[in-house]
């Protein structure tokens, strides 16, 4: 072979190689990218997503018409992205009498698949970073409708509960730090106010993260911004916000000196919020941008022929969300809860007690009644071990028998969990005081009712 065939070969060569890579390039980058993905409803936000899509809007040219990213549908909503960008998750609803379910878009190919094919509904998602998604899915619970949240892979399998109380948990939410924030409801035996909640992925470590403050409850789930604040929407169409390191003490009303209503936020990357808002009573909701810095009126950036709700950015998540390690073991049947001192407490007593002040003993109760009365060591600590995945409440009593604090809320504890508290209504940021409690030098109280592990 001559010099100029060797030198048209390479050149033929590098030319394909060339057009393989732009092809490459082309085949796996996301069109999508920058773009708004909201939701439309055909009704109020208060009403249903019956009949909702999915649409995606060019921020930075309003004047193009918004592409429904859900034409096959006859209903989908609740849109959220993986952390890559690539992966669009939603519920949707092929035809109206169907219920729920999730499903999925891969941004970069436009193909949808079915997430979840379950005969409740499932709303909600949330993508985790290690590609299982938490959803929302609805049950019953003593004759109460309930709302329990659970996590798949993205084909549907290894379908796993997370929470096992009698409530509404709504509007899961990952947040950087690799922990779940949602909104949880207490239904039985009574409603109670609804407040987040903050969670590991595998369920365990569930704990109060926000009531609400000043008349205004949590209606929506948070979402984290990149200069450490969690923002929601309470009640009243309310915009409000706490700091993530002092959730329980750092709460604001965003909205107090605007007039309108915000229906959802979304924090961008630049400190300002992504908002579903409704200037005057009885407008649309359209999407516009909020400066929290100034707490002016949002400005505009697209408004619809109907009622715009839930916008998020495509884009990738910059560093990715953490992956937290699980202690959760499956062929577990129990888990082990340590209170420190069942006295120190942040609640009065009870007014009607008639005997001591002091709680010598706690009554533990199931949701079919009491399990047991567990006496408290000298310094008032208790160790119990107990059914895994089975909610219970914790009263604290005298001597006498009478309840001095609670019931507390339902907890749970999940398969192989070791929880432990320093007291009863405590303060959560409380840290524990440094010593051995005197409870732990012996073996746990055993209240567990079926055990499928060895006893350790």
């Amino acid at each position: 072979m001559n010099r100029s065939s060797r030198w048209f070969k390479l050149f033929r060569m590098t030319v394909f190689a060339g057009v393989v890579s732009v092809l490459f390039v082309s085949c796996n980058s996301n069109s999508y990218e920058g773009m708004v993905v909201a939701v439309e409803l055909q009704d109020t936000p208060e009403g249903s997503y019956e009949g909702a899509q999915l649409i995606s809007i060019d921020i930075k040219n309003p004047e193009k018409p918004a592409k429904v990213l859900s034409s096959d549908f006859k209903s989908a909503a609740a849109p959220a992205l993986s952390h890559d960008g690539r992966y669009l998750y939603f519920q949707g609803k092929k035809e109206g009498d169907q219920v729920w379910q999730i499903w999925v878009t891969d941004l970069q190919k436009g193909a949808t698949s079915r997430v979840t094919n379950l005969p409740e509904n499932c709303i909600q998602p949330a993508p985790l970073p290690d590609g299982n998604v938490v959803f929302s899915r609805e049950g019953k619970v003593m004759g109460k409708e309930v709302q329990d949240l659970w996590k798949c892979m993205m084909d549907g399998c290894c379908l796993t509960q997370l929470t096992h109380n009698p409530a509404q948990n709504l509007y899961p939410n990952v947040l950087w730090e690799g922990r779940i924030l949602y909104s949880s409801q207490q239904v039985y035996p009574e409603i109670r106010e609804p407040k987040l909640m903050l969670m590991r992925p595998d369920g365990t470590k569930s704990e109060l993260y926000s009531p609400g403050c000043c008349g205004l409850l949590p209606v929506s789930g948070g979402m984290d911004s990149p200069d450490g604040y969690i923002y929601f929407i309470s009640s009243d169409g309310q915009l409000s916000r706490v700091l993530h390191r002092r959730p329980l003490h750092t709460f604001e009303n965003l909205a107090m000196d605007l007039d309108g209503k915000f229906a959802s936020v979304t924090p961008a990357a630049d400190s300002t919020c992504l908002v579903s808002y409704q200037q005057v009573e009885g407008g649309g909701y359209g999407l516009y941008r909020f400066d929290p810095r100034n707490l002016e009126k949002p400005v505009a950036l697209f408004q619809g022929e109907k009622n715009l709700v839930d916008p998020l950015v495509v884009a990738k998540v910059d560093p990715r969300p953490k992956i937290l390690p699980s202690p959760v073991d499956p062929a577990k049947s129990t888990a082990i809860l340590m209170i420190q001192d069942i006295n120190h407490s942040s609640l009065q007593v009870h007014g009607e007690i008639t005997g001591d002040s002091l709680a010598d003993r706690i009554r533990i109760s199931t949701l079919e009644g009491e399990l047991a009365v567990v006496e408290a060591k000298e310094d008032g600590s208790v160790y119990v071990k107990l059914d895994a995945d089975t909610p219970f409440n914790i009263e604290t009593l005298n001597s006498q028998g009478e309840s001095l604090r609670g019931p507390s809320e339902w907890i749970y504890l999940r398969p192989n969990e070791r929880r432990a508290c320093t007291g009863c209504h405590v303060n959560p940021e409380l840290a524990p005081r440094n010593y051995q409690p005197h409870a732990v030098r012996e073996d746990p109280v055993m209240l567990a009712t079926q055990l499928k592990e060895t006893s350790h």
